[in-house]
């Protein structure tokens, strides 16, 4: 096995604060609620995090199913100990939720908030990407890793957060009437993200892979639910 990885710490170990019982799991903080207490050792190397990441994906897609994928085997390719990989997910099923939410596009930085309509392009274009022989390994993967139960729990929370940023961009418009004030804001979420990681991620539907395919999508969404498309604007 190669030598493992450095952990050299990136910041300065935080003291306990004063008066402090040793082995408390919790303190105050400004606001008088508890925050957790830093924990003792070493804090996390990005650059150890992001290699055990990667020799997950790379198993991944070798493999071609989770399945076969071991903490053991992640150690081994990533060349750190299973104990530094533990002290960052509690279970394989937790490390290849992390890896594959690790390869989607980033959330965008700011929205437009022009309207509606240049959000949710803006959203659509920030959603496509060029992924590699290996990242589309592993995107197929993504759906019969699914069956599993433990690895769903930790998926859909970490997907919660892209899911939760799209609905919040619906209420913000819903709040100014742009959006059918009794819209099922997580279906609306479902209909405009679903068809683009349909086309853009999984690589189905080819021929709708045009320039314009996300004005497109975003267009037959809001006449759906009344926003005043280019059709409806017709009329």
């Amino acid at each position: 096995m190669p030598a493992e990885l450095s952990e050299t710490p990136t910041v300065p170990d935080q003291a306990a604060p004063a008066g402090a019982a040793p082995g408390d799991a919790e303190r105050s903080g400004p606001g008088g609620g508890a925050v957790p207490t830093p924990a003792k050792g070493r804090p996390r190397s990005e650059a150890v995090s992001q290699a055990i990441l990667e020799a997950t994906l790379d198993l991944i897609a070798e493999h071609e199913n989770t399945a076969d994928v071991s903490v053991e085997a992640v150690a081994e390719r990533s060349g750190v100990s299973k104990a530094s990989i533990y002290r960052r997910w509690t279970s394989k099923e937790e490390l290849i939720a992390a890896a594959m939410e690790c390869i989607k596009a980033p959330l965008p930085a700011d929205m437009p908030r022009t309207s509606l309509r240049d959000d949710l392009i803006h959203l659509g274009h920030s959603m496509t990407r060029t992924y590699g022989e290996r990242d589309t390994k592993v995107l197929r993967c993504m759906m019969l890793a699914m069956k599993d139960p433990e690895y769903r729990r930790h998926h859909d929370r970490l997907v919660e957060r892209r899911r939760k940023f799209v609905r919040d961009t619906f209420a913000y418009w819903a709040e100014r009437g742009q959006v059918r004030p009794d819209l099922d804001l997580r279906l609306a979420v479902a209909m405009v993200v679903s068809p683009m990681l349909t086309i853009y991620v999984y690589g189905q539907y080819a021929e709708l892979q045009a320039p314009d395919a996300v004005e497109r999508i975003v267009d037959a969404l809001l006449l759906g639910i009344g926003t005043g498309g280019p059709l409806e604007a017709a009329e």
